[in-house]
């Protein structure tokens, strides 16, 4: 598994996105801290924020990924700290 500090190098600037439809170009997958306690969240962007906005009343973006795997990952590690 990466570590943190080599897929917060992986991230990609949201303005560095064009909006396509209801997804990204390219497509991108972002990872959220979502209000109810300390919980991480990830899928893709923006439908993911969207549905945590709806469900948890509010999330914040931590990162945004190219690669699904990598905000699996981060998620993974901040759920664990």
């Amino acid at each position: 598994m990466l570590s943190k500090a080599v897929l917060q190098n992986r991230m990609v600037p949201e303005g560095s996105l064009r909006p396509d439809g209801f997804y990204t170009s390219p497509r991108s997958f972002g990872v959220y801290s979502v209000p109810s306690g300390r919980r991480f969240r990830f899928g893709n962007h923006p439908i993911r924020q969207k549905e945590l906005i709806n469900e948890c009343g509010g999330c914040y973006l931590v990162g945004l990924f190219l690669e699904r795997d990598d905000a699996v990952s981060l998620a993974r590690i901040l759920n664990s700290e």
